[in-house]
């Protein structure tokens, strides 16, 4: 695949175009501090640098908080007229870094497994990405070198590196060179050359770090860990699970079907997200709650991204090390730091 090196302006001014063409979205400001994947529009502003991870992650344009499945009609319960409710429209999600390349490479694992869901998989066929590189952590929260999501790049369909006042632009599919074909860019002289500039101007380390490897945490997790741990950590909780929300590969739901007035002979069934830290998760018929405290939710939590989901999908760590959870926790509380103190208390009994 060819790779170019082309101006800042000359990027943005290409993204423009792409946004006249069909939906792109792409990180800008929402409020003084915080960014949202929004639509580019001609007041929009395109920026590669002094980024912060967006509240939300670009997964959950794939995966909606709110996602109708089907409309129903009929009047005969045992054979209503079903009506999907699929998403085609065509959308770049541009400026996706690589913890949320990541993230969503994840996402269409979990979701081409066992049934797949038209839903999602509907819309990521239909979904273009462009990745964009870090060169320096985006700030203090981050730990995706420690997780293995630094210079993740394996579905991305273009993937850019802001490098002084010039962005590397190297593509990855057949996809990605569509986008190209007739924009006259310059090819990278000395790719080789280039990579090894990138890789002089990241930072080492890069971001937080733990005192043992990713590899390490999966057989502690095994052994559960000490009570006082996942005590300490939830004494602030307010099991709101803001963190579940901001994740970049949760994705558990409740299904809600609305029958319409006045007839009550239509109406729809919604996908609508869910959380393990809220309080009525584990709860089933009869009132019986399976992790009725909050740290046992905390445990279940840490526990799917660092131990159940990695057995069953082979991987190391279902967590990207974004730093969402906790950038947007009320209560300070962070996964980082969790899984932190589980290494150092292995590690001490050693």
């Amino acid at each position: 695949m060819h790779a170019f090196l082309v101006p800042e302006e000359a990027v943005t001014t290409w993204i423009r175009q792409l946004a006249d063409e069909r939906s792109v979205l792409f990180p800008q400001r929402a409020g003084q501090e915080n960014f949202r994947f929004m639509p580019v529009k001609p007041a929009s502003v395109i920026a590669f640098h002094g980024y912060r991870p967006t509240l939300a992650p670009p997964g959950k344009k794939l995966s909606p908080a709110e996602d109708p499945l089907f409309f129903f009609r009929g009047r005969d319960a045992a054979q209503p007229e079903l009506h999907p409710m699929l998403d085609h429209g065509d959308r770049i999600l541009a400026g996706v870094r690589p913890c949320d390349l990541k993230g969503i490479a994840l996402l269409d694992r979990v979701h081409q497994d066992g049934q797949p869901d038209p839903h999602y998989l509907t819309r990521r066929e239909h979904t273009i990405l462009i990745g964009c590189d870090c060169l320096a952590p985006c700030d203090e929260r981050c730990f995706c070198a420690a997780v293995g999501s630094l210079g993740w790049r394996d579905n991305a369909d273009l993937f850019l590196t802001p490098l002084d006042d010039e962005i590397l632009i190297e593509i990855q599919s057949s996809a990605g060179e569509d986008l190209m074909k007739g924009r006259g860019f310059p090819p990278c002289p000395d790719l080789s050359a280039v990579k090894e500039r990138i890789e002089a101007r990241r930072a080492r380390p890069f971001g937080r770090q733990w005192s043992a490897d990713v590899s390490r945490i999966q057989p502690i997790l095994a052994s559960g860990g000490p009570s006082h741990i996942w005590d300490k950590h939830v004494e602030a909780c307010f099991s709101c699970g803001s963190c579940n929300l901001v994740c970049p590969t949760c994705y558990c739901f409740d299904l809600h079907d609305t029958r319409d007035l006045p007839d009550f002979q239509s109406g729809h069934r919604m996908r609508t997200a869910d959380g393990c830290m809220l309080p009525t998760f584990a709860q089933v018929a009869g009132g019986h709650d399976f992790r009725p405290t909050a740290a046992a939710r905390q445990k279940h939590r840490v526990k799917r991204k660092f131990e159940f989901l990695n057995v069953r999908f082979d991987t190391t760590s279902f967590c990207t090390g974004c730093g969402r959870c906790g950038r947007q926790c009320t209560a300070d509380i962070d996964i980082f730091e969790i899984v932190g103190d589980l290494i150092d208390h292995a590690e001490a009994q050693r």
